[in-house]
């Protein structure tokens, strides 16, 4: 297993390759101001902001992937007021459960009649705190 996201399961198996992309994590913290006359601002930590991942999902039919079902699942997902948990390995992502804040479908390649054969998903999440 390469990683969990709510109750999706990226994997690599015979039958299906179910991977992520491009993950990339941001911490960051407000650091205030506060101006003096005739000196240099006075600098004081202002605390820690939410920490975020984003990462990038294809979604390939002839790697047994099913796109529509897993395109409809992660829509679902990102319209939710639900958290999830983020497991990369064995390594559980940040401090607790994530949020996904923006989901961008991308339709690489459309089969005749409609059907998706190829999509790129691309996650933004947000540490739910």
């Amino acid at each position: 297993m390469v990683g969990i996201l709510g109750d999706i399961r990226f994997r690599v198996s015979e039958n299906r390759v179910l991977t992520f992309q491009g993950l990339k994590q941001e911490i960051s913290a407000d650091w205030n101001t506060m101006d003096r006359i005739g000196q240099k601002p006075l600098v004081e930590y202002g605390g820690a902001q939410l920490q975020k991942v984003s990462l990038e999902i294809v979604l390939d039919a002839s790697l047994g992937a099913k796109p529509k079902t897993l395109l409809k699942r992660l829509e679902r997902m990102a319209e939710s007021a639900e958290a999830y948990d983020l497991v990369i390995g064995k390594k559980v992502m940040g401090s607790g459960r994530w949020t996904i804040t923006k989901c961008t479908q991308a339709y690489d390649i459309i089969l005749r009649g409609g059907e998706i054969y190829k999509a790129t998903v691309s996650l933004s999440l947000q540490e739910y705190v």
